[in-house]
C-alpha cells in the first residue's frame, strides 16, 4: 500500500491579535478617529500590523472598499496600507472613486520596469488570477465608466502568447 503524497499546506493567515481585530472592526464601521489613532500609533510602534487579514482573507483596503467608504481608503492608503489588488477589488465591485483614487496611487509609486501593486499578490492568497488586468476586469463586468478611465489613462491588453 501506497503512502499518499503530503501536498503543501498555502500559507494561512495567522490568528488576529486583539488589536487588530480592532482595527478591522473600525475599518469596517467607517470609524475614522480610531483608524487614524491607530495607524499613526502603528507608525511608530509597528503595532498592529496595518496589513492583517481576517479568517476571510479581507484586509483593511478591501473593508473599506466594500463599505464604498472612500474616505476610509483614502486614509488607508495615505498611511501606507499595502494597496496589493485593491484595484482588481474596487473595479470589481465598480465602486468608481476608489478606482480613481488607486489608480493616481499606483502613477505615484510604479516604477519602470517593476511589476504593478496587483501583480505582487502572493498567489495562494490572491483573489484574482495572475492574467485578470485591470482593463480585462473591468470589461468582464461591463463597466464603461471605469473602461473609459483606463482607457483614458493609457491601459492596454498583454500582447497574447503565440500558439505552438
Amino acid at each position: 500500500m501506497e503512502t499518499p503524497e503530503i501536498k503543501e499546506v498555502p500559507n494561512l493567515p495567522k490568528a488576529l491579535s486583539l488589536e487588530e481585530k480592532k482595527y478591522l472592526l473600525a475599518v469596517e464601521r467607517g470609524d475614522m478617529a480610531n483608524v487614524r489613532r491607530i495607524l499613526e500609533r502603528a507608525q511608530n510602534f509597528n503595532i498592529p500590523n496595518i496589513n492583517c487579514v481576517d479568517s476571510l482573507g479581507r484586509n483593511a483596503l478591501t473593508l473599506a472598499i466594500d463599505g464604498e467608504n472612500l474616505e476610509m481608503v483614502e486614509l488607508l492608503v495615505v498611511m501606507g496600507v499595502e494597496t496589493k489588488d485593491a484595484l482588481l477589488h474596487s473595479i470589481n465591485v465598480e465602486f468608481v472613486e476608489a478606482v480613481e483614487l488607486l489608480l493616481d496611487h499606483e502613477e505615484l509609486i510604479h516604477k519602470d520596469g517593476e511589476p504593478y501593486s496587483w501583480q505582487r499578490v502572493n498567489l495562494s492568497t490572491a483573489s484574482f488570477t495572475p492574467d485578470i488586468t485591470p482593463l480585462i476586469l473591468a470589461a468582464h463586468r461591463n463597466n464603461y465608466e471605469i473602461l473609459k478611465l483606463l482607457l483614458d489613462r493609457g491601459a492596454t491588453l498583454p500582447m497574447p502568447h503565440d500558439i505552438k
